[in-house]
């Protein structure tokens, strides 16, 4: 049976995954320096640019959990929709009037042909 190959997307999912881990070191680096700055005088300059990239590197780290989350979940559907096309492409037998036809098997056809005449 013919079937798609997500590896592609599965591993995207996981670049992302380890993308967010890294903004998240560098955002737990940067609260660090932030401390020990906001102990010294005349830091109220540096430290303001140091929060708003702070606040565009968390802006980075929730876009990377959105996209994350779109991955999984198309990946989910993906695997969903298929295992649901594969279920019904595998149905063996189909029920018609107390007859059971093989949908692979035509050898009883002619005899089925008489039954229903």
């Amino acid at each position: 049976m013919l079937k798609v190959r997500i590896d592609q997307a599965i591993y995207v999912r996981e670049n992302l995954e380890q993308q967010r881990n890294s903004l998240n070191n560098q955002i737990w680096d940067m609260e660090q320096v932030m401390q020990r700055l906001n102990c010294l005088s005349d830091m109220d300059g540096p430290m303001a640019a140091l929060r708003r990239q702070k606040e565009r590197l968390e802006e980075s780290k929730r876009t990377l959990d959105r996209m994350s989350q779109c991955l999984d979940k198309t990946i989910l559907y993906y695997n969903s929709c298929e295992n649901r096309i594969s279920d019904y492409a595998q149905q063996e037998t189909i029920v018609y009037r107390r007859h059971a036809i093989g949908t692979n098997n035509l050898q009883n056809i002619s005899g089925m042909l008489r039954s229903v005449i």
